[in-house]
Parts: structure tokens; C-alpha cells; sequence
């Protein structure tokens, strides 16, 4: 029996679209809206830390977990085998915006120094729901810049940092247990729009519908990030990948 995921916008919501920006007049898929320089996308309010691209992920496994969760970027088009509609090319924009831009990421987790670049993902699901200004900061909860643990909790990480990090199923990056959540039918505590607490989570392990234990559902939170000396623009796309391993 195949195992099949949905990754939906909201907790409980439908799968998104695969493809964004086909060609033609077509907007589907998981849009981060604009980003300016010095800034990032989603944002609400910049100087508050604000402004998130939620991800859900789950899958309709009814006997056993799913294991070795872990996420991805590649070139466009690569596995869908969908048309590019960006401003430059899949190649440029993998290579350019995503791998170049993560490598010579700075740290500040809002852009306040114009030096923060690259796709970032942010695997704390109930922390950040509570305080904003722990977003994103790759200083505290991330890596250094050759890749060394800052002694945080290591769930926030730059896809293409060191050139190799999250950009390759032999570099991806795993789902931390703090990434997992149980559904809002739930009253173990946290928040109702994001996801409850459960109760003994795994790392790289979504629990089957239900699951209390290890949480039935991954919340991850992106963004994109663009230097203040960022001289490209246009539409920029990518593929955003998730692997598992599944029994049943």
C-alpha cells in the first residue's frame, strides 16, 4: 500500500497545487509573495520579526508512522517535469537565488542588517506561535556558517548554506521533533491554529492520523530571504522536496 502526503497552508486544509507560474495565466502551487531587498517574504512587519510561509505536512498511513522524514530544494522542474516561468532559468535560479544566496546568508533573522539571503525553514512549531521574535534565528536555533551547531536546538537551517546543505536528498535536512504537532481537535495545549504539543515526539517521524504521542502532523515555517545588494529580480522558482520512508 503506497503512503500518500498532503501538504496544505493551514492545519487541516487542502493539498496545495504542485505547479507555480506555468506558463500562461495560472498562480497555483505555494506562492511567498514579493520580497524587497533587504527584506523577505512573507512579511508582515519587518522590525517586529513577523510574517511566515506555514507548511503542513501529513499522510494517510493508518497502521505505522512514517520515518526518516526530511526536506530538500532542487531545480525546477526537476522532478515535476513542469515548464519554467520564472524571469531568468530553473539552472540560474537554483543556483543563484537559492544556493549562492543561502552560502553568504548573514544570520539576522529579520534582515535588519540587509545581509540575510536564501530560503530558510524554521522547525519550531509552538515556539514561534507564542513569541514572534523567536522566528527565525538562525544565530541562536541554527548553524554557523561552516556548519557547527551554535548549541541551540538546531531547528532553523539555510537550504544551500556551505553550497551543500538542503539542497540534495544525501544533504537534507531532517524534521526535528519540535517540528511535530497533533490537530486542533486536540486540548493538550498550544495553539489552536498551529497545532498542539504531543506528547513524545521523534525526530524524521510523523505519527499516523491521531497519533498524540509522536504528533500526525509536521508544521514547518519558510522564507525567503534577499540581500540589500541583490541585483536580480522577477519571478523566482524552485522545488521544495520531501522524502520519507514508509511500511505500510
Amino acid at each position: 500500500m503506497s503512503v500518500v502526503l498532503t501538504v496544505s497552508e493551514t492545519i487541516a486544509g487542502a493539498a496545495v497545487a504542485d505547479a507555480l507560474a506555468t506558463p500562461g495565466p495560472v498562480n497555483t502551487g505555494v506562492d511567498f509573495g514579493n520580497v524587497v531587498n533587504g527584506s523577505y517574504a512573507p512579511v508582515t512587519v519587518q522590525a517586529n520579526n513577523t510574517g511566515r510561509k506555514n507548511l503542513f505536512i501529513r499522510h494517510n498511513a493508518v497502521v505505522d508512522s512514517i520515518t526518516s522524514v526530511k526536506t530538500f530544494v532542487q531545480q525546477y522542474g526537476t522532478g515535476t517535469g513542469f515548464g519554467y516561468a520564472g524571469a531568468d532559468s530553473a539552472a540560474n535560479d537554483f543556483n543563484n537565488k537559492i544556493k549562492a544566496l543561502g552560502n553568504t546568508s548573514g544570520d539576522s533573522k529579520n534582515n535588519a542588517n540587509g545581509l540575510s539571503g536564501g530560503l530558510w525553514i524554521d522547525m519550531n512549531a509552538i515556539l514561534l506561535d507564542v513569541t514572534a521574535g523567536t522566528q527565525f534565528d538562525w544565530d541562536t536555533n541554527g548553524y554557523d556558517s561552516v556548519g557547527l551547531s551554535q548549541g541551540g536546538d538546531d531547528t532553523v537551517r539555510i537550504y544551500g548554506d556551505n553550497l551543500v546543505d538542503g539542497i540534495s536528498l544525501g544533504s537534507a535536512f531532517t524534521m526535528h521533533s519540535k517540528a511535530m504537532v497533533i490537530g486542533t481537535d486536540q486540548t493538550l495545549g498550544g495553539d489552536a491554529t498551529n497545532g498542539y504539543v504531543p506528547t513524545a515526539p521523534v525526530t524524521g517521524v510523523i505519527g499516523k492520523s491521531g497519533d498524540t504521542a509522536k504528533g500526525a502532523i509536521a508544521h514547518t515555517k519558510l522564507r525567503m530571504y534577499v540581500r540589500s545588494d541583490t541585483v536580480d529580480g522577477g519571478i523566482v522558482q524552485w522545488e521544495w522536496v520531501i522524502s520519507f520512508s514508509y511500511t505500510s
